[in-house]
């Protein structure tokens, strides 16, 4: 009973201090980072203190946001050990997308909630559709940032339920979003969308959507024309499930 009792005690801790953060989709973690890219960790260094982040050399294969950078910061330990619950470590060799913030202290840095993309053998699908919205944000110049936190108020999803069992050839519409000061939406433009019957529909419940925000304090308030981009995702239908709409990405 003893020993029961200790393992549940122990689980227990580790979830109390397990590393929790939301899985950002592509078009909230392309506009709130600095520098965004195709690229391969060929090189780790030894942390440089106590802190747990540590410098790494790169190699970019393609440029979507930002300057050209040879290395970047990762908060985590470099030499693969234990370290706090939010500490991550990127082997040498391993190819992936990069989102990385610029900190006051000037250095690009990237860690476990950074929305990291490995390119490996898994999850194909999603790294190509991935690709595929970064290449085409970088062919129509798109490349502003804006770090406050946006939050939809839980109306889109039921709203996006009348396109169940709908058939499209693509697998993503991208929208840009203009808001006042109150977060009354000014103006909905399609970037990249599904074709105009379906796009004219998307633009109009978009409009309708209301938001809430934060930014360094400051709750649902933000400079006058503020831009947001924001994804509409197509799955098609699945072991009998139909095909449909969502903002979720997965």
């Amino acid at each position: 009973m003893k020993k029961i009792l200790q393992i549940t005690i122990f689980l227990f801790s580790i979830g109390i201090f397990a590393c929790t953060c939301e899985d950002p989709n592509v078009t909230e973690k392309f506009i709130e980072s600095d520098f965004v890219a195709k690229a391969r960790i060929v090189k780790n260094y030894k942390n440089e203190s106590s802190k747990e982040l540590y410098k790494a050399d790169i190699v970019i294969s393609e440029l979507f946001k930002g300057n050209e950078l040879k290395s970047i910061y990762i908060a985590g330990r470099s030499d693969g050990g234990i370290g706090s619950s939010c500490a991550i470590f990127i082997p040498e060799n391993t190819e992936l997308i990069v989102y990385a913030r610029k900190n006051k202290d000037g250095k690009y840095s990237v860690g476990m909630c950074s929305g990291l993309l490995y390119l490996n053998k898994r999850n194909l699908k999603r790294q190509k559709r991935e690709l595929d919205i970064l290449k085409m944000f970088k062919s129509k110049n798109i490349d502003f940032t804006n770090k406050i936190n946006y939050r939809e108020k839980a109306k889109l999803h039921k709203d996006l339920e009348q396109f169940k069992g709908i058939e499209l050839e693509k697998s993503y519409g991208i929208y840009e979003i203009t808001f006042e000061s109150d977060l009354t939406i000014s103006n909905v433009t399609e970037i990249s969308g599904f074709g105009n019957l379906v796009d004219q529909k998307l633009i109009k419940i978009i409009k309708n959507t209301e938001w809430s925000s934060f930014d360094k304090g400051i709750k649902d308030k933000v400079p006058d024309n503020s831009k947001l981009l924001i994804g509409i995702y197509f799955y098609p239908k699945e072991k009998g499930n139909p095909s449909f709409l969502s903002q979720y990405y997965h």
